[in-house]
């Protein structure tokens, strides 16, 4: 298989394609993300929340010697938001009496040495209990550590900081009193010092930190059907989601029932989630509640919808407002006065329904009226196909929405076959947002079909702009949802091979896609056992409902052959039966169904192969709203098509299937119903998309492979003709299909790297079986020399440039030869020969050692300036000088600059080498030294010094070697190289001076280590400008990459770089930007 990639075309911008999603189902926000340890620390569950629930849930009385009661009231509240708190009457003093808090799941997680910030709010009643004890402890009642305050009859609040003695992961947090008495507590807290990011209220670590290695370029929040389902009225405990509820100090934040059947203390709330944006940097999309709950068809009308829409603007006004107005003076008043940059904004989630279309619009305008620079985002409910989705891409049109938001979660052989589901989307029009999406399980397959749908939606950014996973966390204690990409207790956190697949398409997201060319791919493989027909068992089924089928007929369209089967009734406790097997490619099922009791409706399965793989056609179902038709692979669901419809217990429902191949048509009532084309699952080779990261200029390659067979891609970059490329390959491969990742094993799937280098455009990748292979490949512009090669200088004569190194990868600098290369474009260099050997008679003076030389040219004449040792062992700086520049050199007998010299001029330093030349108004200089620098004059012959203008420079900081000067607009622009060369944090410096002999005014590093290329140990430069232009390249070393295969001595294995500098606005050098 070969592909051809353009990287000098770009097919389509990706903007913000791969994003996170974040909703507080599973726990994910209360004992997950948010890091209060403390459970129903405000005493607010109720049985609103959750059945089962009521104030002192997670609490427990402790009484040891004595006896005390607890209960729950309001009437003395602190806040009136949350008006609840504890009440612990003390009436018998004891040795242990109190009230202790188990946290979430099996209880606090309590590390050793950790710190942790306590706080409550406390008042004593009446008595003499006005000391109240706090203290961690096991979960049978070890005391680890305590700490006492003293408590007064007015409510204060009081903080403690403690110190974890040891590891415990089911620990308690207790508040016990002395004396007897009544004491009242509320807003019990326990939160880690160490917080992401530090921040108080703020968020667990580790979590966060899995998020921001990711990289997103958007988070979506807060939901989800968290944000759609409850009373339309703010102020109830069930409310919909209300984003002004969430904002403010935490005890003014209204307790409220989470959706998905637990509370919410809204201690993670729209504040905190922009700040959580902010820090991933990714942009943040939040989704407002339409006005309408689409589980109970209530729907708001006048100013209670006018209220909705205005939530809307403030919140765009408190995202991005200046601290002046007044949303914007909230946010700034909660320590954030700069605007978040918001830009988009999504309306309704998953919604169904007129009454919500009927409002959206209300919203649209409104926005698109006050904030026309924000997008806009509708949805299209949670069908990937159907009438529900199709009004809501209507909607999106008529309104001209920006982004439609779709929801989906389907088998992973329907991401499979779906690949090109947006290839054929318009350019025009609203843009895709897949909201919510994952393939039903966390295994290797599951992850690995989910990148082969990753890489067709890439392919089709033309029409995808937003994309993200759903759902992002799961507290394995509180399970309301599966498949997730993070499951976590409450000491650890396990990522799923999900969550690296999407990590890796984010760190590797690229800004544009590049077009491509895919030849020899051959034909897809087929993975479906029936590619043209649905053969198979017809089997009825009760819905938890009582159901008679009647007048059962089956038609083989091909023979005309009719079936007449016996009419049944079935109930919950036996609510399947198979009534035929069909080998028919065409065929037609009619029978009546009527629900005699219950309300979920009735099932008719058809080409059925075992109870884990069939079609179905389902009406009622869950809630009772919905006619789909359905595909069960290996027992994982994926709704192919759907329309709200409710059964009506004791209607008679005439029903007709008719399947033709693997087109499927239903009737109710004579009446079309559904059709769609059930895709069999044909799976290509592999899947390509390739992408440019503008910034870098890195070309980043994503390939997958579904199919349990190795693949060989011939890869082309187009364009690159003649370039070198060198990069990293992450592999996820070698695992079993139904591998995932466990606590017990939470590295078992996981992505491997290593480093790749291709000495052309043009080469080839093994694509493991069932694999994701991704390249991330920049132009190796550097090394500009083949071999190890060190201390550069540079001249351009005529049109040629000329490098000359030294000779680099000898124990101990122990190299004795100088070489010349040349070139037409400081790319493609030629090795002219050795020009120098300081170990022959070229140079009488000399006994080897030859390194860092300098070179320049006057009248044709060129003038080759080098360090070397003397017999006794000192280094000196030598001449040489020759008629042309790669040949001919004819070295001085004697040194040009010796210590003795040196010391004779009064100037200090440790060793007399280094040297480099400028020239100003016809006057040569020469700059060198180590451990301090020094100037001098050259003779007009340039092959001796004036000693008597010899000094020291001025200034300089941090001086090892090698420093260069070049005057620019009037400034002398100073660099030189700091650390050791052996060390990888070799630099250069840089420093501006009104006089050639300084003082030198330091400025910043100009040159410096990139550890995430690989590249060590930059420093030992020369600068050549070209001739009578303001361009200027920088050429140095660095140690040989990759770094691995020289350990033992990486100050001399080197190799030679070029890379542009550049003067900014203010006329300063900027940092170099170091290309790999």
């Amino acid at each position: 298989m070969q592909v051809k990639i353009n990287t000098r075309a770009e097919k389509a911008d990706m903007q913000d394609l791969f994003g996170i999603f974040f909703e507080d189902l599973n726990h994910a926000a209360d004992g997950g993300l948010y890091a209060e340890l403390i459970r129903n620390r405000a005493f607010e569950f109720c049985s609103v929340d959750n059945p089962d629930y009521h104030g002192l849930t997670a609490w427990e009385k402790i009484e040891k010697g004595g006896k005390t009661e607890l209960h729950v009231e309001k009437e003395h509240g602190l806040f009136p938001e949350n008006p609840h708190y504890l009440v612990m009457e003390i009436l018998e003093e004891g040795e242990d009496i109190g009230v202790c808090n188990h946290g979430f799941g099996p209880g606090i997680f309590y590390e050793k040495g950790a710190h942790y910030d306590f706080s409550c709010y406390a008042r004593k009643e009446r008595g003499d209990c006005d000391k109240l004890v706090v203290s961690l402890r096991s979960g049978t009642g070890e005391i680890y550590t305590s700490q006492t305050i003293d408590i007064t009859e007015k409510w204060e609040k009081y903080q403690l900081t403690f110190q974890a003695p040891c590891d415990d992961r089911q620990g308690r947090l207790a508040v016990t009193a002395k004396g007897s008495g009544c004491v009242e507590l509320d807003f019990v807290s326990l939160f880690p010092v160490h917080t992401y990011k530090s921040r108080k209220n703020g968020l667990r670590r580790d979590l966060a930190q899995l998020l921001e290695e990711m990289h997103p370029r958007f988070l979506r929040f807060p939901g989800g059907c968290l944000v759609h389902g409850g009373s339309l009225h703010a102020g109830d405990r069930d409310s919909l989601y209300r984003w002004k509820n969430t904002i403010g100090p935490v005890e003014n934040r209204p307790a409220c029932r989470n959706n998905w059947g637990y509370n919410q203390t809204m201690g993670l709330g729209y504040y905190e989630y922009f700040l959580l944006c902010e820090d991933l940097g990714a942009k943040p999309v939040p989704v407002l509640p339409g006005g309408y709950d689409p589980h109970t068809h209530e729907a708001a009308v006048g100013d209670e919808l006018k209220e909705y829409v205005q939530d809307a603007l403030d919140l765009i006004e408190f995202a991005n407002g200046d601290a002046e107005s007044y949303w914007g003076s909230r946010r700034a008043a909660m320590g954030h006065p700069k605007p978040f940059h918001m830009e988009y904004i999504g309306i309704g989630n998953e919604e169904v329904g007129e009454p919500f279309f009927e409002r959206y619009p209300l919203f649209h305008r409104a926005v698109r009226e006050k904030y026309p620079e924000i997008k806009i985002i509708g949805t299209s409910g949670p069908f990937a196909a159907g009438k529900e989705y199709d009004r809501g891409w209507q909607s999106a049109r008529e309104e001209g929405s920006d982004l439609v938001d779709e929801h989906y979660y389907q088998s992973p052989e329907w991401f499979i076959a779906e690949h090109h589901r947006y290839d054929t989307f318009l350019d025009n029009g609203p843009k895709v947002f897949l909201g919510e999406y994952a393939s039903q399980d966390n295994t290797w397959f599951n992850a690995l079909a989910e990148a082969s749908y990753m890489v067709g939606m890439q392919n089709a950014a033309h029409a995808v702009k937003l994309a993200c996973y759903a759902p992002l966390f799961c507290h394995v204690h509180y399970e309301n949802w599966r498949p997730d990409m993070i499951w976590f207790d409450n000491c650890a956190a396990v990522p799923t091979p999900s969550y690296h697949v999407q990590k890796l398409f984010m760190n590797h997201h690229g800004d544009a896609v590049l077009k491509q060319e895919i030849s020899g791919k051959g034909p897809s493989v087929m993975m479906s056992r029936y590619p043209d027909s649905l053969p198979g068992d017809i089997v009825l089924e009760a819905n938890e409902s009582q159901v008679a089928f009647e007048n059962i007929v089956i038609t083989e369209e091909d023979t005309g052959k009719k079936y007449t089967c016996q009419g049944t009734v079935l109930s919950p406790e036996c609510s399947r039966k198979r009534i035929a097997t069909v080998d028919s490619q065409n065929y037609t099922i009619c029978l009546n169904a009527r629900e005699l009791s219950g309300k979920k409706g009735f099932t008719v399965s058809f080409g059925q192969q075992d109870e884990k793989n069939r079609l179905f056609w389902r009406l009622g179902g869950w809630a009772n709203e919905d006619s789909i038709i359905g595909e069960d692979i290996d027992g994982r669901n994926s709704c192919l098509i759907q329309r709200t419809r409710s059964v009506e217990a004791g209607r008679n429902y005439d029903l007709e299937i008719r399947v033709r191949g693997r087109r499927v048509e239903t009737y109710v009532d004579g009446a079309a119903e559904l059709e769609t084309e059930v895709r069999p699952v044909a799976a290509e080779l592999v899947y390509i998309t390739s992408s440019l990261e503008r910034e870098t200029g890195d070309i980043i390659v994503k390939i997958v492979n579904v199919l349990p067979r190795e693949e060989k891609v011939q890869t082309c970059l187009e364009g690159e003709e003649g370039s070198r490329f060198t990069g990293h390959i992450y592999r996820m491969e070698g695992f079993d299909r139904d591998d995932r990742n466990t606590f017990d094993h939470p590295d078992l799937v996981r992505p491997d790297v290593a480093d790749v280098e291709f000495d052309s455009s043009v080469f080839e990748v093994d694509i493991k079986p069932e694999s994701l292979c991704i390249l991330r490949l920049c132009r190796r512009q550097n090394p500009v020399l083949h071999g190890l090669y060190a201390d550069p200088d540079m001249l351009k004569y005529k049109d040629t440039y000329y490098l000359y190194p030294t000779t680099d990868g000898f124990a101990n600098w122990s190299g004795t030869q100088f070489h010349a290369f040349s070139s037409g474009n400081l790319r493609e260099w030629k090795d002219e020969g050795v020009i120098l050997d300081t170990a022959s008679e070229q140079v009488p003076w000399s006994v080897g050692s030859a390194w860092a030389p300098a070179v320049f040219e006057r009248d044709g004449q060129f003038y080759f300036y080098f360090c070397a040792k003397r017999p006794d062992g000192v280094s000196c700086i030598g001449a040489a000088v020759s008629s042309s520049p790669a040949s001919g050199y004819r070295a001085q007998p004697k040194p040009l600059l010796t210590p003795e010299m040196v010391q004779a001029a009064g100037v200090k330093m440790s060793q007399v080498i280094d040297p480099s030349i400028y020239e100003e108004d016809g006057q040569v200089y020469m700059l060198f030294g180590n451990g301090s620098p020094a100037v001098v004059k050259l003779s007009e012959d340039l092959l001796h010094i004036c000693p008597e203008t010899m000094k020291n420079l001025e200034g300089v900081e941090d001086f090892r070697e090698a420093v260069t000067v070049l005057k620019r607009e009037g400034i002398y622009h100073f660099t030189w190289s700091c650390d050791d060369t052996g060390s990888e944090d070799y630099h250069v410096n840089y420093g501006i001076s009104h006089s050639l002999y300084g003082p030198v005014k330091y400025l910043y590093p100009v040159l410096e280590k990139r550890p995430g290329a690989g590249v060590l140990g930059t420093g030992h430069h020369c600068i050549l400008r070209e001739p009578q232009e303001d361009i200027y390249y920088m050429a140095y070393h660095r140690f040989a990459t990759p770094v691995r295969e020289h350990p033992e001595g990486r100050g001399c294995h080197r190799e030679t770089c070029i890379d542009r500098v550049e003067f900014g606005t203010d006329g300063r050098m900027k940092p170099v930007q170091v290309q790999p």
